[in-house]
């Protein structure tokens, strides 16, 4: 009798594990010719395949709250006005970010300094942003790039779908003890955005640009940027909205998906000819099953919130 229950128990599993599943992930989509975002689209205005086999685009929302680190690079601003006046206007639009907006901060030369997490409230917003500004240490005269972004993406914790680093500063390096590709690595794993907006163009005087021209970095973030399906660009104030653009996809997965897998976006029916040229950006890897909450799960997470 023992026999036949580890039996029916072991097949019961199997089925189990081969059952399709559904994932989430963000995407975007540009007009080339406006530059404006896409904002019309539809789940059957989209196919997903893997494999060359489509997948179910099950929803496609633009209704979501995705959380976003702003880690913004301070390096020279005390002896610059240039600088300064970029690190005033991020520190001043990551504090007036939208209401209901996951929003977290960090500063970074040498060393880094962080809000304690993420807030979708203001005013709340505000006094971490301020405390970070205000209250941190003196965070050196070199640049730990790979340090802060590995910190940066410490303070997220479990993955959440579009969850997105958006980093204003300088593709450069002299002090880190996190190599450029282990950070890469960190980002592909995590699932985590990675958005970059460099601050110079790499002429600075006391900089190494003169004989070290800082070409990792350079390869680093912008493939990085391209494989997280984020965006690599000069300062531009307006851009900071690509933060919480995009859609929040819904797709079934075929059994067995249980690992990230390389996937391909492309427009179908109405939407090839209303949209003929478009820049589309999401992670090359497509996420696996969702996390399924079992009902011990929820019965903890109530109690935790008693």
């Amino acid at each position: 009798m023992r026999l036949v229950i580890a039996i029916f128990a072991l097949l019961l599993s199997s089925q189990l594990l081969a059952q399709e599943c559904t994932t989430t992930v963000l995407a975007s989509f540009y007009d080339q010719l406006t530059k404006n975002e896409i904002e019309t689209l539809k789940a059957d205005d989209l196919e997903v395949k893997i494999d060359g086999k489509t997948l179910p685009v099950l929803s496609a929302t633009r209704d979501f709250n995705n959380r976003l680190l702003v880690l913004l690079e301070t390096d020279g601003a005390a002896n610059d006005e240039n600088l300064a006046n970029l690190v005033n206007t991020v520190t001043q639009q990551a504090r007036q970010a939208p209401a209901g907006k996951p929003v977290a901060f960090g500063v970074f030369a040498e060393k880094a300094a962080f809000t304690k997490g993420f807030s979708s409230e203001p005013e709340m917003r505000t006094a971490a942003i301020n405390e970070v500004i205000e209250s941190a240490p003196p965070l050196g005269k070199r640049v730990a790039l790979w340090d802060a972004l590995h910190e940066a993406l410490a303070l997220f914790g479990p993955h959440q779908p579009g969850d997105t680093i958006l980093l204003v500063g300088d593709p450069y390096d002299d002090a880190s003890h996190h190599s450029a590709e282990s950070i890469e690595k960190q980002f592909i794993v995590s699932g985590t955005r990675l958005f970059m907006m460099q601050r110079t163009e790499g002429s600075r005087v006391g900089r190494d640009f003169m004989w070290q021209p800082h070409e990792l970095e350079k390869i680093v973030l912008a493939r990085t940027t391209e494989r997280t399906g984020g965006l690599l660009s000069e300062y531009v104030a307006s851009l900071i909205h690509f933060a919480w653009a995009g859609y929040l996809l819904e797709i079934k997965l075929p059994p067995g998906a249980n690992r990230p897998h390389k996937w391909k976006v492309e427009f179908r029916g109405e939407a090839v000819e209303s949209h003929r040229k478009a820049n589309f950006y999401y992670p090359d890897r497509l996420p696996a099953c969702d996390p399924v909450e079992t009902p011990l799960k929820k019965e903890s997470a109530h109690k935790g919130a008693l």
